[in-house]
């Protein structure tokens, strides 16, 4: 039943391309050196995530909501039922296969990519708050709301007892949000699964999202904050990665002394990944070099601290 199904998907995906493409691809494909570029190329062109993952929802119905929840589990049995999910084919004379199954040592840069592939799902809550906060439902409403739907889950999370999928899915959310939260972001250190990362995720996202309704809670009581001007889209996207620890590990994998890559190298990469044009490597330096100078400023503050 397998093998048909997966002949199935095979005769299927060949509709949207022609074979001319996919020889073109895939030996583009085959030339690229780096894990993560492989990666970047394999999202770029066929989609990383092979599932309809939930919308932001607020009120995260599909942990309170029967229906909901089912959603969920349904993703989850998808992808328990769905081993090749690291790989495409396509049919011909022959099978030409995309693969990007990590191995043991490219665990954790799978892992780290597609949870970034995730969080770049969150949608603007600046936007967000000025469409759904009116005279009826005030920015303080929206905050209260949110506050306790996470103090449902830790409510839930008390529970020691109960083992069931929904206290499961709580907690990998949960954990996500506290890293946020706590800005303990060490990411995931090898290969989990595309629901886990989806709601360590959420998490992040939610964390986000309550402290975004503070900070227009802050500029409705001070208007002259309102003028504080709106950081890059680029920079944004730097930051979240340097957040998770993704441009360390970048950087340690580009620019140690043993590696033969250059920063141009690590540019491109980063580039891809946030799906930049190419053109703004220069700019992605200059955003590495001051990241890097204000970390080393932080920890010369907290070593004068400890002293």
């Amino acid at each position: 039943m397998n093998a048909i199904f997966e002949i199935i998907i095979v005769r299927f995906m060949t509709q949207y391309y022609s074979e001319n493409q996919i020889r073109s691809l895939y030996i583009e494909f085959k030339s690229l050196k780096k894990y993560v570029e492989k990666l970047a190329f394999f999202d770029r062109w066929f989609g990383i995530i092979p599932f309809d993952f939930p919308e932001f929802d607020p009120r995260l119905r599909f942990f309170f909501e029967r229906e909901k929840t089912e959603e969920l589990i349904d993703i989850f049995k998808k992808e328990r039922n769905n081993p090749g999910l690291t790989v495409k084919k396509f049919q011909y004379d022959q099978i030409i296969a995309f693969n990007i199954k990590p191995a043991n040592s490219n665990s954790s840069t799978y892992s780290h990519f597609i949870l970034s592939v995730f969080l770049t799902r969150k949608p603007s809550f600046e936007e967000w708050i000025k469409q759904n906060s009116s005279a009826d439902k005030t920015v303080e409403d929206l905050l209260d709301e949110a506050n306790s739907v996470v103090n449902s889950i830790e409510i839930n999370l008390q529970n020691e007892y109960d083992k069931s999928f929904k206290l499961q899915c709580m907690s990998v959310f949960y954990r996500g949000f506290y890293d946020a939260f706590t800005r303990h972001l060490n990411g995931p250190g090898k290969k989990r699964k595309f629901i886990e990362l989806y709601l360590y995720a959420q998490g992040m996202i939610y964390a986000d999202f309550i402290s975004s309704l503070k900070t227009a809670m802050r500029k409705a009581s001070h208007p002259e904050e309102m003028k504080i001007p709106v950081p890059l889209d680029l920079a944004g996207k730097m930051n979240l990665m340097h957040e998770l620890g993704i441009l360390d590990f970048l950087a340690d994998r580009y620019l140690n002394p043993g590696s033969r890559l250059s920063d141009i190298n690590l540019a491109e990469t980063i580039s891809q990944i946030t799906g930049e044009s190419p053109e703004q490597k220069e700019l992605i330096l200059c955003l590495m070099k001051k990241m890097s100078h204000n970390k080393s400023i932080t920890s010369f503050q907290r070593s004068m601290t400890a002293e």
